[in-house]
């Protein structure tokens, strides 16, 4: 499954949904921790039809940068949110101790 968005620039992003293996090809190809969002942009990323590389990403506008971080950064918070609703409910249902 993959997301359209169109970027400030007018470029036209493809994004698509990402595994363990983006992340740990990510963490590989980054240098340190503060690198890997950048790296995973590349990994998930696809930019008017081109894959990008790491260096890619560090050349764009920061405006579209940022707009791919916030749109990645989004999936990251949304299956956070979803694992602690879950985790919630759990807790939350009747003991048989009641």
């Amino acid at each position: 499954m993959t997301k359209t968005l169109t970027l400030p620039s007018g470029k036209i992003a493809e994004i698509r949904k990402g595994r363990g293996y983006d992340l740990l090809q990510a963490q590989i190809k980054a240098k340190d921790s503060e690198e890997i969002p950048y790296a995973l942009i590349a990994e998930l990323v696809s930019i008017d039809g081109q894959q990008l590389v790491y260096e890619d990403i560090l050349d764009m506008d920061l405006e579209d940068v940022i707009a791919l971080q916030t749109e990645i950064s989004g999936k990251l918070q949304s299956a956070k949110t979803k694992k602690e609703e879950t985790k919630q409910s759990t807790s939350l249902s009747p003991t048989a101790n009641a």
